[in-house]
Parts: C-alpha cells; structure tokens; sequence
C-alpha cells in the first residue's frame, strides 16, 4: 500500500486506507514541471514516492522546503480549507506522487473521526517540524550576513550595509 510510505498514514484503520486508495492516483511528472503554483487553488494532496519537489514561494525567489523522502506530504492546503496554495511546487528531478483531490480527503476522514483526529495531529507536527527547520535556515543565514572572517581582518556582510 504505496500511501503508507507516509507517517500520515501509519496506524490507520485498514477501511481508512482503503477509501484513499480509491481516491488516490499515481502520477509521474517530468523534472521541470509545476504541479501548482502559489496562489492556484488548493485541490489536491500529494504524498511523494520518489524524486525531488522544490516547494518555493515569491515566484521562485525562496525555496521553503524540498520534499525528497518517500511518505513526505506537501499540497496540504487543500485539507486545511486554505483556498490557494502557499507555495510553489516544482519537479527537480523524474518524480512519482500519490495525488488525491483535497475536498475527498476531507468527505473520507470526516466519516472516521478517530483516525482523522490521528491524522490531523501528524499534519500538524510535519507542519510544526518544517516551520522549525525554517526558522533554523533564517537564522543561519542571519549569522552568515554578519560573521567576521576571523585571521584576514574582513567582515562578511550579505545583507544591506548598516
């Protein structure tokens, strides 16, 4: 069952994966391809099989998360009654995806509140988890924009002068 690659998904009634099963389908896109682009409407949820999927946001500017282990999710907009998506999702490399139209995913999970309750929760801490590696990545390059380079007397400064 390819969707339990997905934390998401682990400890879900068996009637429960079935029903996605029946809503899901396998997609394989081109390196290159825009799944969706920030502001297109949130319609679908998609769990990675393999390949590589730069989420990025402002036209490309920001890269704010790449998806690259199977299991991982992305496209959550459309489970959360968001309705555009936040970002921008691009194949880097030949990717398979689970696609599963949002608006089905909510109709199954609402008839079994248990697991969603379950589900929910594990979206939140993916959520929780990104949110912190992004504020570890600004930070980062917050230190890098001011960091003296210790031996040659020279600051580094990325940022904006002073």
């Amino acid at each position: 069952m390819f969707i339990q690659q997905s934390d998401l998904f682990r400890d879900v009634e068996h009637d429960l994966i079935k029903a996605f099963m029946e809503i899901s389908e396998k997609v394989d896109v081109a390196t290159g391809h825009i799944l969706f682009r920030e502001g297109d409407p949130a319609t679908h949820f998609y769990v990675m099989l393999k390949g590589n999927i730069k989420l990025s946001f402002k036209e490309g500017t920001y890269v704010a998360y790449l998806v690259s282990r199977p299991g991982e999710v992305f496209g959550w907009s459309s489970l959360l009654d968001r309705e555009v998506y936040s970002a921008t999702a691009e194949a880097l490399t030949e990717t398979r995806l689970v696609k599963m139209p949002g608006d089905r995913v909510k109709t199954v999970l609402e008839k079994h509140p248990e697991s969603a309750m379950r589900f929910y929760r594990r979206l939140c801490k993916t959520l929780g988890d990104r949110l912190l590696k992004s504020y570890e990545a600004i930070t980062s390059v917050s230190h890098a924009m001011t960091a003296e380079s210790h031996g040659t007397g020279q600051i580094l400064s990325m940022g904006a002068p002073h």
